[in-house]
C-alpha cells in the first residue's frame, strides 16, 4: 500500500502577495488547506463523510520552510500526502515546485482525530487508513520538535475574533493565529527580511467573540533573527505557540 498522492497547479494572483510581490506565508498555508481538503473529497472522505460519522480533523503542528517564494502571476505545482497515522494522529506532508520542479516551499504537519459528540480525541478509522493509502501494519517515522519558550516579551497586540475568521468547524481557522503573530512583529523586521522557517503549534481554540493577545519576543545574531511568540485568550489561556525564523533580505 503506498499513501496516495494529489498534485494541483495554483496560479499566485495580486490580492495573494505583498509589497514585493511575494506570495505572503499564510497564502501558502491557505493553499496547502485547500490542497489538502481537496484530495480528501476526491477520497470521498472530506467534509460530508466526516460530519456524517461525527468526525473532524483538528491541526496540532506546522513545520514549514521556504526555500523560495512564489511571485505574483507564477503558476505552481503543488503536492500532498498523508505520510503516516498513529492512533489519533496523523502526518501529512506539502510541496511547492515550480515550473521546472524545483523545490521552492516544504511543510510537515500533524492532525488529530475529534469525536465532535464526545469532545475528545478518537482512533482514527479503517476506512480512512484506506482512503489515504496507509499501511495499518508501518511503524510510524515521524515526529515533530517543541517549539522553543517565551521568556520575554517585547511586544505586544490585541486582536478581537471576527465573524470572517471562524472556520467550518466554528472555531478560528488556524491560519489566522499566523496572521495576528505577524502583524505583531516590527515593521522593519518583516519589510527588510525574509521568512525562512516556521514551526506553529496550537494548543486550544478560539472562537467568534473573543479576545486574543500576541506576545513576541526577538532574538537576534546579526543577519538572522528568531521571533517566539505566544497567542493568549484574556484569561491568559495559550492558544497557539509560533517560533519563526527570518534571514536580511
Amino acid at each position: 500500500m503506498h499513501p496516495v498522492v494529489t498534485k494541483r497547479e495554483y496560479n499566485v494572483h495580486y490580492y495573494e502577495v505583498d509589497f514585493k510581490r511575494r506570495a505572503l506565508p499564510t497564502t501558502l498555508m491557505n493553499y496547502f488547506q485547500d490542497i489538502a481538503i481537496h484530495q480528501s473529497e476526491k477520497l470521498r472522505v472530506g467534509l460530508d463523510f466526516l460530519e456524517e460519522n461525527h468526525l473532524t480533523w483538528s491541526l496540532y503542528q506546522w513545520d514549514l520552510s521556504i526555500k523560495a517564494y512564489p511571485q505574483f502571476g507564477q503558476t505552481v505545482t503543488i503536492t500532498t500526502n498523508a505520510c503516516a497515522f498513529e492512533k489519533f494522529n496523523a502526518y501529512r506532508e506539502f510541496k511547492i515546485t515550480n515550473q521546472e520542479g524545483e523545490l521552492m516551499v516544504y511543510a510537515y504537519t500533524r492532525w488529530v482525530l475529534l469525536d465532535t459528540k464526545k469532545g475528545r480525541l478518537t482512533k482514527i478509522p479503517p476506512r480512512i487508513y484506506e482512503a489515504y493509502g496507509i499501511d495499518p501494519d508501518k511503524p510510524n517515522m515521524y515526529e515533530m520538535g517543541k517549539l522553543k519558550e517565551l521568556n520575554e516579551s517585547q511586544y505586544k497586540k490585541e486582536f478581537s475574533v471576527r465573524y470572517s475568521d471562524i472556520d467550518t468547524n466554528k472555531h478560528v481557522n488556524n491560519v489566522k493565529y499566523v496572521e495576528w503573530a505577524m502583524e505583531t512583529l516590527p515593521l522593519e523586521m518583516v519589510t527588510e527580511h525574509q521568512l525562512r522557517h516556521m514551526k506553529v503549534m496550537y494548543k486550544k481554540e478560539a472562537k467568534y467573540g473573543d479576545q486574543v493577545q500576541v506576545l513576541t519576543e526577538i532574538r537576534g545574531n546579526g543577519d538572522q533573527w528568531i521571533a517566539i511568540q505566544k497567542v493568549a485568550n484574556n484569561q491568559d489561556t495559550t492558544l497557539c505557540l509560533l517560533e519563526t525564523t527570518w534571514e536580511k533580505n
